[in-house]
């Protein structure tokens, strides 16, 4: 899947207003698209990434498991709260690819030793 049908993809199928529910608890609400961001509201913090950092993991880790810790590794300054990232973007990036229908569910209690994680079948 090339970045210009995944954004596509994205956009089409989780409409701005969707309420999606967090793996963790709580919810994820998308609240708008630029033509490079998704912007969604985690309790009351807004929270940007890019489509290309999204893009980017699902390349990376296509045809793999990937957990949370995984993604805080591979790429810090997005998946990392303490490294100018955002903790959150981990189990986002997961719930956006259950939404697009690419994984079939989210396992892990999201604790030390049983990070959320996801298999990423190969497109």
């Amino acid at each position: 899947m090339k970045r210009s049908e995944f954004t596509q993809s994205i956009m089409e199928t989780i409409p701005v207003g969707k309420v999606m529910n967090n793996p963790g608890g709580g919810t994820s609400t998308i609240v708008a698209y630029s033509q490079n961001n998704i912007t969604y509201l985690r309790g009351h913090s807004k929270i940007v990434v890019s489509f290309d950092d999204l893009y980017d993991a699902f390349q990376a880790f296509c045809g793999d498991v990937v957990d949370s810790s995984m993604l805080k590794h591979y790429k810090p300054r997005v998946f990392d709260s303490r490294r100018g990232g955002h903790s959150c973007n981990s189990t986002f990036f997961f719930m956006v690819l259950q939404e697009l229908g690419i994984i079939k569910s989210i396992k892990g209690k999201g604790r030390r030793g049983d990070p959320f994680r996801i298999y990423i079948p190969n497109q």
